[in-house]
């Protein structure tokens, strides 16, 4: 936390992170970053990719784990459950809404054309970001080659975790021409 940052309050946290999860529904971190450091100044661009990181290695959500920590650091454990629970509730109540309004008009016809298109143009929106994802990928066959051999050799032949990682790790280095371009970059 910056040294001039005071510290918040559980309700001040909780509505922190209400404004935060109601603007980015389904991608919440870069408005928790904007938010956070661009707006209110209340963490560095370092102070923030710390709690990432400690996100990251937690399991669930990494911008739950965000929340919570950054909670956490303002009010203890009622500050990370304020936080948690301005993440969580509001956007549940709104899709509890949302189920309940669609499961009342899902007998329409309207509703179930528009239902059909909302998930044709999601699944299309889906291949097309997976197909400009994978096209930069020239190593993509070898790729899926490698992974496709750990597996066999986990899974099938129960080969011991590390011995697989140690033989895969430079093989896959290879294939992504690691060696050739001098280092990682």
């Amino acid at each position: 936390m910056t040294e001039q940052t005071q510290r918040l309050a559980p309700l001040a946290l909780f509505l922190l992170w209400v404004t935060i999860a109601v603007q980015g529904f389904g991608g919440t971190l870069p408005f928790a970053r904007r938010e956070l450091i661009e707006r209110r100044r209340l963490l560095t661009e370092a102070e923030f990719a710390e709690l990432l990181a400690l996100g990251q290695i937690l399991p669930g959500p990494n911008v739950i784990n965000v929340s919570a920590a950054f909670g956490d650091r303002h009010a203890g454990w009622a500050g990370a459950a304020a936080s948690v629970a301005g993440m969580v509730v509001v956007p549940m109540l709104i899709a509890m809404a949302l189920a309940s309004l669609i499961g009342a008009a899902a007998t329409l016809p309207q509703v179930q054309s528009a239902l059909l298109g909302m998930a044709a143009a999601a699944a299309g929106l889906l291949i097309g970001t997976a197909w400009r994802m994978a096209k930069p990928m020239r190593t993509l066959i070898p790729s899926l080659a490698v992974a496709a051999a750990m597996f066999v050799a986990i899974a099938v032949l129960r080969l011991p975790l590390l011995a697989v990682l140690l033989v895969a790790l430079p093989l896959t280095l290879l294939v992504h021409g690691v060696f050739r371009r001098g280092g990682l970059t």
